[in-house]
């Protein structure tokens, strides 16, 4: 009998189960983040020279002439797309490092329709309100540079590129950062919940630099906004498919102001 158990042992019959997926503590998190974001504006960087050399514009461009080819879409397109597989390794590389399944460890699992509906309810009243605001307070609904890379899409044939990086690319690589990776190593270290929240929601928000302060602001609100709604639900794929409506309502919003009143 002895034999026999010795036997099965050897064979692998009772392996220990693997332990439980701990996540990275703050300081942890907060230097792979800053790693990934590193990798993606390198990227970024190198795709807009590349770009820059094979396009042969020239050396002698004006900050605005460099401004309007940054705003091209399929410069803009081209950027996101290719720089966000390389944010994303950078995160997987961390989770491999922790010893858990990519999936578990971004909670992308399938997104329960109550909270997706109440998502939707939320942004049905933020959006509309935001919008109201800007009208009153005499902004622009569309900032310039969205409006220049809508129009270079539809007279380029390209705004199938452009919708694919505005509405899938960069909701996907946003919120498997942000309300993926932060969101699940800050709320288990000492910063908490709130933490988890606020700080993914600030640095986002500080991220998009080529918004003026208005927008930052929104875009903050909306991170604490999905930030929320990935605690009820215990998804991220909540806020991917709601960070993608958000995008794809303002993508149809410009469309709109571009064809009909500009």
């Amino acid at each position: 009998m002895s034999e026999m158990s010795s036997n099965a042992t050897s064979l692998g019959a009772a392996k220990p189960a693997p332990g439980p997926c701990v996540p990275w503590g703050f300081w942890g998190t907060s230097a792979w983040t800053a790693a990934a974001i590193a990798a993606w504006a390198a990227m970024q960087f190198s795709v807009f020279v590349g770009m820059f050399i094979v396009s042969g514009v020239g050396d002698n461009l004006s900050p605005r002439e460099i401004e309007a080819f940054a705003s091209h879409a399929v410069a803009l397109s081209l950027i996101s797309i290719l720089a966000a597989p390389v944010e994303i390794g950078i995160i997987a590389l961390a989770i491999r490092f922790a010893r858990c399944r990519f999936g578990d460890y971004l909670a992308l699992v399938r997104p329960p329709c109550r909270e997706l509906l109440i998502g939707l309810a939320c942004l049905a009243v933020l959006l509309p309100a935001s919008d109201l605001y800007s009208y009153l307070s005499g902004r622009t609904l569309v900032p310039s540079f969205v409006m220049e890379a809508y129009r270079t899409g539809r007279d380029s044939g390209t705004l199938w590129l452009l919708g694919f990086a505005i509405v899938v690319a960069a909701p996907v690589t946003e919120e498997i950062v942000f309300r993926g990776f932060m969101f699940r190593g800050f709320a288990a270290s000492k910063v908490g919940l709130a933490g988890a929240i606020v700080l993914p929601s600030a640095i986002w928000a500080v991220m998009h630099v080529q918004y003026e302060a208005y927008y930052i602001v929104l875009i903050f609100v909306l991170g604490l906004l999905f930030g929320w709604l990935r605690w009820r639900s215990g998804s991220t794929t909540v806020t991917i498919v709601l960070h993608g409506a958000v995008n794809l309502a303002s993508l149809v919003q410009t469309a709109v102001i571009a064809e009909k009143f500009s």
